[in-house]
């Protein structure tokens, strides 16, 4: 299997570039690996300034991609959560981190409110520093 980059993935979803969309299409036909990094890049170019994709097109483009049959994730249950929080309100980014913090038994933020953002089942629980 072959891990892909944020490009591929644009090309992939968007169509926009004639001549990288098919060659996108050939390398999604197999089976393929988006690290959280990528998937974390691909939600930024997707509401940035060029696409201006809104959280619930960005939600419904990110499912997606990890409901496609080639596409490969590692702990995509998590994936799924951190998703389904961004779209109730959440920072992508934000939701991608907690879902990556496997073993810790907290994820600290001077970030106010994250811990409401992250849910009630958060993968780990939410502190703010004394």
């Amino acid at each position: 299997m072959k891990a892909v980059d944020t490009n591929i993935l644009v090309r992939w979803l968007t169509r926009d570039d004639p001549v990288q969309t098919p060659a996108a299409d050939r390398v999604m036909a197999q089976p393929v690996f988006v690290a959280h990094t990528v998937f974390l890049e691909l939600a930024w170019v997707l509401a940035g300034r060029t696409y201006r994709l809104d959280r619930a097109r960005l939600a419904v483009a990110l499912r997606a991609l990890i409901d496609t049959q080639t596409v490969h994730i590692a702990d995509e249950e998590a994936v799924r959560r951190a998703i389904e929080r961004f779209a109730a309100g959440g920072d992508i980014a934000d939701m991608l981190h907690l879902t990556a913090v496997h073993g810790c038994s907290a994820f600290v933020s001077f970030e106010r409110g994250l811990d409401e953002r992250a849910g009630p089942h958060a993968p780990v629980p939410v502190e703010q520093p004394a």
